[in-house]
């Protein structure tokens, strides 16, 4: 028994000292580790120095990349969407809508590189497309191999009211690193930008971000964010955020936080220097995400309503809405935008080919949430206010609601996506019953927590399994056959 008893310590003690010196190996990462099977993210960790003056970022940044393809790989592609104002033409606004993103004009901004690394030896790279929109950097990467990308280069920001910019209230950072694309059918994805839907398609990750700041702004972002004043004026802010697609980045001055938490724990802090507003603004939140989550289970962590100069519309972020001064009393808006943190982030389904499933869903979420904290007559005004007039005349172009949202203009993507797609959720509704619906869609939610990327069989699975019937059918012919209501009288849906 001694004999066994000294046998397992010392196995015990061999196997401690093996997984440090595997865990100095991860942090150092100094040369290709194999990993195969890691299901660990990625890692970006991104310290940013603020140059106000020159409206400009300076960024060091370092990626923990693993190649989970599948297959080998002779190079990882980036999207550098804020080159997206390094040409006026590759801009992702419609001529309509150009003068609220752009109230200064245009001036051209965007990345400019010093240096691009992989494992610490200098990479051969190149940008990609007519509008250097994406970076290719070569290197090779076995299946389940990693390595350490190096970036080092400037931003220039314009001053502007889109998505990435600085304005007269915030600074935003959308698009301001190079992120790492996915990989899918023997290649990278990269969409384009778009006015009306999210475009970056991404693998979940983990990022670190500093920046220090005068001490008259505050920081937006996802995850836990920290701030340790360095007694010169400026602070210091660090972000952690884990799991998330994307990191988006504000800063404001003179904002003030009212804060406030779901039933569930759910953190909400909203940011603003607006001397009415902020009170309403994080009761509807509070009210939209206890109505969701009592629906569909815990967000969980923090979402950050923040005041900003995004003109054109409320832009919804994982973890972070920009929210311009006139939708800050919007209830319905943000009703919306809060939805698509359930399906759209949480949820995760192809941003531009299946944009329906996020933008559809949350429109008819929020309508719900309306009905759940005023009332049925409520909803039902509202609905047929603003949503049956979208079927009650004909969109040219032959788009329907399950079209590649690249495909839309604004206006077209309004009426048929978010609009005429609420109407099939609606027409669900009707025909299955609003308990069993939000069954299925909760079964729907969670099987996108544990799924990289949420398919339209998910839905069709999700609403069988709720239900003990077979819905596909029944979904197919609404989502292709509801402009049919143009040729009909509806005084009134229920």
């Amino acid at each position: 028994m001694r004999k066994h008893n000294r046998f397992v310590r010392l196995t015990a003690l061999i196997l401690a000292g093996l997984l440090a010196l595997g865990a100095i190996v991860t942090i150092i990462l100094s040369e290709h580790a194999h990993a195969e099977g890691n299901s660990a993210p990625d890692r970006y960790a991104i310290s940013a120095e603020f140059l106000e003056d020159g409206q400009a970022l300076r960024i060091s940044q370092r990626l923990v990349y693993t190649n989970r393809t599948g297959e080998a790989l002779d190079r990882v592609e980036f999207s550098v969407y804020g080159n997206a104002f390094r040409r006026a033409s590759a801009l992702p606004y419609e001529s309509g809508a150009l003068p609220a993103a752009l109230p200064k004009g245009y001036a051209p901004g965007g990345f400019e590189f010093s240096s691009i690394t992989v494992d610490g030896a200098a990479a051969d790279w190149g940008m990609v497309g007519e509008n250097e929109l994406f970076l290719r950097v070569a290197c090779r990467l076995e299946d389940g191999e990693s390595c350490e990308f190096g970036f080092e280069y400037t931003l220039l920001l314009t001053q502007n009211a889109a998505f990435l910019g600085a304005g007269d209230t915030d600074w935003r950072l959308s698009g301001f690193y190079p992120e790492a694309l996915k990989w899918e059918d023997g290649d990278f994805v990269a969409p384009k930008p778009i006015q009306h839907a999210r475009y970056a398609y991404a693998d979940r990750a983990d990022y670190a971000f500093s920046i220090a700041l005068p001490d008259r702004y505050i920081v937006a972002a996802p995850g836990e964010v920290a701030a340790k004043p360095n007694g010169d004026g400026t602070t210091t802010w660090s972000v952690f955020a884990s799991g998330v697609r994307e990191l988006a980045v504000s800063f404001g001055m003179r904002w003030r936080e009212t804060a406030g938490e779901t039933a569930l724990g759910t953190r909400v802090r909203v940011l603003s220097n607006l001397r009415t507003g902020a009170g309403a603004a994080l009761e509807t939140s509070i009210e939209a995400l206890d109505t969701y989550e009592g629906w569909f289970g815990a967000l969980g962590g923090t979402v950050i309503v923040a005041q900003s100069d995004h003109a054109v519309g409320l832009l919804p972020l994982p973890g972070v809405l920009w929210v311009p001064d006139e939708l800050f009393s919007d209830r319905m808006a943000l009703r919306r935008a809060l939805a698509k943190q359930f399906f759209g982030y949480a949820a995760y389904c192809m941003p531009t080919e299946d944009a329906w499933m996020s933008d559809a869903l949350s429109e008819y979420l929020a309508y719900l949430a309306l009905e759940d904290g005023e009332g049925h007559d409520a909803f039902l005004e509202e609905l047929n206010r603003a949503l049956v007039p979208s079927v009650q005349y004909t969109v040219p172009g032959g788009l329907e609601i399950t079209t590649d949202a690249a495909l839309f203009t604004q206006a077209e993507y309004d009426v048929i996506v978010r609009r005429r797609g609420a109407l099939v959720f609606h027409e669900l509704r009707s025909a299955m019953g609003l308990e069993t619906m939000l069954e299925g869609l909760k079964r729907f939610y969670e099987k996108g927590l544990m799924t990289d990327v949420l398919g339209e069989y998910d839905l069709v699975d999700a609403l069988d399994s709720a239900s003990g019937g077979s819905w596909e059918a029944f979904l197919t012919d609404w989502l292709f056959n509801i402009d049919e209501y143009q040729r009909q009288n509806i005084e009134w849906m229920e």
